[in-house]
């Protein structure tokens, strides 16, 4: 059955994929909108959302591309770690579905940008977590998770949360040192650029930090509206379904995955403290812990009959059409 997610084969996952992912680039990108971007003064932000707002069609096309390619990283990541009982395409289908109930047409190339970079953070250290030879997987992903406060402000917190991640998962001080160096390189090469343009060098940096400070411009009165509610909240717990069923059976999975799966569940609840104390959340900030989510469900979905998870899956890709 197609809407059996947890066991699509890949031809059906595929078919999900380039539907929701032509619907939500669709409806977010090519239609005529008025684009006010939420990232502050990031500037590779403001760069993606002026070329959305001058290029739509192309954006769309882009955009496209970019979330049928982040899905199906994310989900050959989950299948090389072995991170559930049996092996499931299904981040392929609940990926672009997150994107579609927390994307907003305002600034939804960027949040496709910023989800690919958090993609591919991901199946870099997931990588690294499964590998003796983890030095460049490390340096390549927090290089990634590096760019991303240049792309929305309310991210720079992230480099502040990632290193500790590394030392909680007792990483070894040479890891740590090449995750801060992947994370810092970005920022400073940002601000080199300012001050090779006649600006300050510490100034740009700054500038990113006042903006993670300041007031966020998403109105979370007409963006968390009840369809959007609903199906993030189904999705959240489908993730907490997941992690409980970790919890129980994690003896039974590889080093590796258990590693992975302390690093998810760290990475969650420190970015999602971190995002609900800051003023400066944006769109962007909830799918970087969403994409987590999404990576944690198909544990659920796989232990229950097929009538219950084709159910919860409808019932959230319907609220999640509603949200557009």
């Amino acid at each position: 059955m197609i809407l059996d997610v947890a066991r699509h084969k890949l031809f059906e996952a595929l078919i999900t994929l380039v539907a929701f992912a032509l619907a939500t680039t669709v409806c977010t990108i090519a239609m005529p909108s008025s684009i006010d971007y939420s990232g502050g003064v990031a500037p590779l932000g403001a760069l993606i959302g002026d070329f959305q707002q001058s290029n739509n069609i192309l954006a769309t096309i882009i955009g496209f591309v970019l979330v049928i390619h982040l899905s199906m990283m994310a989900t050959r990541a989950t299948v090389r770690s072995h991170l559930y009982v049996s092996n499931s395409f299904a981040v392929m289908s609940i990926m672009p579905l997150m994107l579609m109930m927390l994307m907003t047409p305002r600034s939804a190339l960027a949040t496709i940008v910023v989800a690919l970079l958090t993609a591919e953070a991901m199946r870099r250290l997931f990588y690294a977590f499964s590998s003796q030879r983890r030095k460049n997987a490390v340096f390549t992903a927090m290089l990634a998770l590096g760019t991303l406060p240049l792309v929305d402000c309310s991210l720079l917190v992230v480099v502040a949360t990632m290193p500790l991640i590394v030392i909680a998962l007792r990483c070894s001080l040479r890891d740590l040192i090449i995750a801060v160096t992947g994370m810092l390189l970005p920022i400073f090469i940002y601000a080199y650029v300012v001050w090779c343009s006649g600006g300050a060098f510490g100034e740009a940096i700054i500038s990113l930090y006042d903006a993670m400070l300041a007031p966020s411009t998403l109105a979370v009165d007409s963006y968390l509206t009840l369809p959007r509610i609903v199906s993030c909240s189904l999705l959240l717990l489908m993730g907490i379904g997941s992690v409980v069923l970790y919890m129980r059976r994690r003896m039974s999975m590889t080093l590796a995955a258990r590693h992975i799966w302390r690093f998810m569940l760290s990475a969650v609840t420190l970015l999602a403290v971190a995002f609900a104390l800051l003023p400066s959340t944006t769109e962007s900030s909830y799918v970087v812990v969403a994409m987590l989510v999404c990576v944690m469900s198909p544990m659920l979905l796989l232990q229950l009959s097929t009538l219950v998870a084709v159910l919860i899956y409808v019932t959230m890709m319907g609220f999640a059409i509603a949200a557009l």
